[in-house]
């Protein structure tokens, strides 16, 4: 079966459940959330043990889990502290080489991609006077396939007018034309559910929420790019066939996702 081919199936598959579970919200979206949230996480662990790192697997992916359903588990903040001293706790029992790096490589696993995977959680439970009843589901989908979007116009421009590098010693293919293609994609994606769904949205919103998906989107996926070159891997796992691991297709989305949320938190004052 040809790669392209088991791309197709994948998404064909995949993509209908994650629209449903969102449409849905609460716990069955929440659980879809924690799910793909600690699976990028043990992706995450597995690059660590192979840079030489030994995080604490077991606690640290209990701990992703409660980060990335922190907006539905009552007190999930002081559990998370609780949790965090019980690893510091950990680290000191037994022989330890690098103890410094086997922390280090624990807690980046609960915020990178866990926590960060769970803004998505977080804008899906929004509630706020200007939303309506389901601004939670709007916003959180004009989002993902803002960021869906771009990446696809990015791809696109960077195959039809692709001259210069992006960044050619993280990621070769990458060019500035394919970057341009990607941010006017996510500007045409966010302007059309702004005019189809969701009128709360100003168009300074639509020009901040594309350049959440337009910019943040490449970041996050340079970054997994460099943390996979420096241990010499192709995928971050092989649970998904034809597109490698759960990591690999969420890494613009954990910087993307939680950039946008706290733009229309904070700035836009959304919810």
């Amino acid at each position: 079966m040809s790669n392209l081919l088991q791309r197709v199936l994948t998404a064909l598959v995949l993509v209908p459940l994650a629209l449903a579970l969102l449409w849905v919200g609460g716990w069955g979206f929440g659980l879809l959330v924690a799910a793909v949230a600690v699976g990028s996480q043990f992706e995450v662990y597995a690059l660590l043990r192979k840079a030489g790192a030994r995080p604490l697997t077991g606690l640290g992916l209990v701990l992703g889990a409660l980060a990335a359903l922190r907006a539905l588990v009552p007190f999930a903040e002081p559990l998370l502290v609780l949790g965090s001293v019980a690893a510091v706790v950990a680290m000191l029992q037994g022989r330890r080489e690098a103890p410094l790096l086997d922390a280090a490589g624990t807690f980046l696993g609960v915020v990178y991609p866990a926590l960060l995977l769970g803004y998505g959680l977080v804008l899906r439970e929004a509630e706020g006077v200007r939303l309506g009843a389901l601004g939670g589901f709007w916003l959180t989908a004009t989002v993902l396939v803002a960021g869906w979007g771009a990446d696809t116009f990015a791809y696109g421009a960077g195959r039809a007018f692709g001259r210069h590098p992006l960044a050619p010693r993280v990621s070769p293919k990458k060019t500035w034309e394919g970057f341009a293609g990607g941010l006017l994609g996510a500007l045409v994606v966010v302007a059309a559910f702004k005019l189809l769904a969701l009128d709360a949205l100003s168009w300074l919103d639509v020009a901040a929420l594309a350049a959440c998906a337009g910019v943040g989107g490449p970041l996050g996926d340079l970054a997994e790019s460099l943390f996979k070159r420096s241990v010499d891997v192709k995928d971050s796992g092989r649970l998904l066939p034809g597109h490698g691991g759960i990591l690999d297709r969420l890494d613009a989305m954990a910087v993307t996702v939680p950039l946008a949320t706290l733009y229309l938190d904070h700035v836009a004052g959304l919810f």
